[in-house]
Formats: structure tokens, sequence, C-alpha cells
């Protein structure tokens, strides 16, 4: 598949985005990334239109890594 897509990485919740999960195997030492079937690129663009930097790294790069998120505090 040919379109930016975005991955979580198994264990850590490491999240990347890449056109492959094989682009983001081989940057982070074979981890494991699971497909993220419900994201949509028109809606993380709607929802932030900062996202665009996102897609031009990933378009430049091939792939963009981002750290998990932070567990809220009560």
């Amino acid at each position: 598949m040919h379109r930016v897509q975005k991955f979580i990485e198994a264990g850590s919740g490491r999240v990347g985005y890449a056109m492959t999960e094989a682009a983001l195997s081989e940057v982070s030492n074979g981890a494991k990334w699971n497909l993220d079937p419900a994201f949509s690129v028109a809606d993380a663009l709607l929802a932030n239109p900062e996202f665009a930097s996102v897609l031009k790294t990933v378009l430049k790069d091939g792939h963009l890594l981002v750290p998990a998120p932070k567990a809220k505090r009560k």
C-alpha cells in the first residue's frame, strides 16, 4: 500500500508513521509494529493542521518515530 500509515510499536507504545512497516523495523532494530487500521491522514490533518509537518517528514525521509504518549496521572 502506498500511503502514509500509522503504526504502534508492540511493547513500548511508540508511534511510527511510514509507508511500510519495513521502513520502521529497519530504523528500530527489528521492533514489531502494529498497523493502526483506523488511522486516516485526512482526519489527522483536519484535527491538527500541524500534522502536515509529519507528512512532509515521512515523504522526505520515509518514516517518523514519535515517543510513546505518557500516561496521565490522577
